[in-house]
């Protein structure tokens, strides 16, 4: 992801905040500069690039990894399956329209060391208290959600992966966020949760 892998959130409106949230690691803003509701509500325990040169770049590396993921050929097509009580092994898995761990306290567990690419046409949803297990090898860094419209996680929820919406992300209150929140044309906003970046993926 090129310089976009420098920072845990990437916005293109807007990041805003509500409760005391914390992101382990950078955040960027391009084109706008609207960051709100973390002072004093929230940390930020990273460098701020708000309508810079740096951002902009940032951005338009999310642009080309979520081209890339989205024409990457599909291993699975799983249009209309909820995600919740799945194993899935490293793939590129396909959804026409959108896709989610619906059940709740869903819980997707993805086994193996790999790269994991969830193609989804339209919206990725969670439900509350849902969950994304790895194991035996599976690493955070190399899990990719490329999200044709908008996520939204569910209220305390276990969400591990990198994010690449097309237009936004929004995380209900006290979430658990391990990976990368971006998005190329819309707003990032929290509520009381917490995000820390993973390492790239060493098999990228």
């Amino acid at each position: 992801m090129r310089s976009a892998a420098n920072y845990t959130v990437i916005a293109a409106s807007a990041v805003s905040n509500t409760g005391f949230t914390i992101i382990n690691g950078n955040l960027a803003i391009s084109p706008s500069i609207a960051l709100t509701g973390f002072n004093p509500l929230g940390v930020i325990n990273g460098v701020t690039e708000l309508g810079t040169g740096a951002a902009l770049q940032a951005q338009q590396d999310v642009t080309t990894a979520y081209n890339d993921l989205r024409n990457l050929p599909l291993t699975a097509q799983m249009t209309g399956i909820d995600l919740a009580g799945k194993t899935l092994t490293p793939g590129v898995y396909k959804f026409n329209s959108a896709a989610g761990i619906y059940s709740p306290a869903g819980i997707l567990t993805l086994d193996g060391p790999g790269i994991y690419v969830f193609q989804i046409g339209s919206t990725l949803i969670t439900s509350a208290n849902s969950e994304i297990r790895l194991i035996n090898g599976a690493k955070a860094g190399c899990i990719f959600w490329q999200v044709g419209s908008s996520a939204t996680l569910g209220q305390q929820s276990l969400f591990i992966g990198n994010i690449l919406a097309y237009a936004s992300v929004q995380c209900s209150i006290n979430i658990n966020y391990y990976g990368h929140i971006y998005a190329q044309t819309a707003a990032v906003s929290f509520n009381a949760d917490t995000v820390t970046k993973q390492m790239s993926c060493d098999v990228c």
